[in-house]
Formats: C-alpha cells, sequence, structure tokens
C-alpha cells in the first residue's frame, strides 16, 4: 500500500522500512503514515512541504462489553459524554477515540520520538456533521509539535470500522 502511495509522488523502488519504534521510514520529502486491521490497510503520504502532520488508523469496532471495560483507559468522562451527547453508543464512542488519537499519536511522533497515553490528549469537540473532533494536546507536547496543540481529525465508519486521519 505505501508503494502505491509513493508512485503518486513519483518515488519509485523504494521500500518502506520500519524504525526503531514500528514507525514507517519515508523518503526525505515525503511524510506518512499506514495503518491495518483485519483484512483491511490505508496509507496516507503527502509532500512535507504541505504538511506538518499526517496521521491515519483504522479499528473494527470494539465490542459493547471491551467498551466497558478499557473505556476509562481511553477517554473521561467529558470526552464520552460529548459523544453520548451525539447519540453514539459506548462501542463507537470508545473505538472513536482510540482511533483519533491513534491517529495524532502517528501524525506527531517524528516530533515527539516517544509513546504517549491517552489522557496526553484531549476530544474538545466533535461535528457529526462535517465528521470531524478537535483534539488538544497537553501543553508540554505541544512544545514539541512546533507549539501546535490542537488538531481536527476527521473519521469515516463503515459498519463494522472506523477510519479517521489528521492533516495539518
Amino acid at each position: 500500500m505505501a508503494k502505491l502511495c509513493l508512485k503518486h509522488f513519483s518515488v519509485a523502488d523504494y521500500d518502506v522500512d520500519i524504525g526503531a519504534h514500528r514507525e514507517p521510514i519515508w523518503p526525505l520529502d515525503i511524510i506518512g503514515t499506514i495503518s491495518h486491521c483485519a483484512n483491511q490497510a490505508v496509507a496516507l503520504v503527502a509532500k512535507r512541504s504541505s504538511y506538518r502532520f499526517v496521521g491515519i488508523d483504522i479499528e473494527r469496532f470494539i465490542n459493547k462489553r471491551n467498551a466497558e471495560y478499557i473505556g476509562f483507559n481511553i477517554h473521561d468522562k467529558y470526552e464520552f459524554s460529548l459523544l453520548l451527547e451525539q447519540g453514539f453508543s459506548n462501542s463507537v464512542i470508545t473505538t472513536l477515540i482510540f482511533s483519533a488519537k491513534e491517529s495524532l499519536f502517528k501524525a506527531i511522533f517524528s516530533y515527539i520520538k516517544k509513546y504517549i497515553d491517552f489522557e496526553c490528549a484531549r476530544v474538545t469537540e466533535v461535528n457529526i456533521h462535517e465528521q470531524s473532533l478537535v483534539l488538544v494536546l497537553k501543553p508540554s507536547l505541544s512544545y514539541y509539535c512546533c507549539g501546535c496543540n490542537e488538531f481536527k481529525c476527521y473519521y469515516f465508519m463503515t459498519e463494522t470500522s472506523v477510519t479517521t486521519i489528521i492533516l495539518a
């Protein structure tokens, strides 16, 4: 999938290696991200001159029981209520927030160079009409991200999965 995306930028015969933290290693002038789950794979690449942050994630919906069991590790009460007010189920809320934060992690990893916990970012807005969330980073992390602390994350849902994308 990554090679196919690179062809769009006339990059031929480049093998996308995997770094020490399992991150894809792209050509110097390209920024990109990949994700997979079950039998689906997605990749997103762009010119570094056009975007500083690129993140994508795809997740199958977590079942209700697991969502109740792990939800408190993924989102806080405010984030949960924000999406619950929009009519989302517990399963969708937990999966969507998990995926959005994964996309954000992938988008900022090349700047922070470390793993972060789910509480390092918070969903502060949801717009169901444009299918987007706004995530805000803790101030200590925005320092590493050129002062950027707010990221818009778009989401797309099917019956079985959600895909989230951050481009900034």
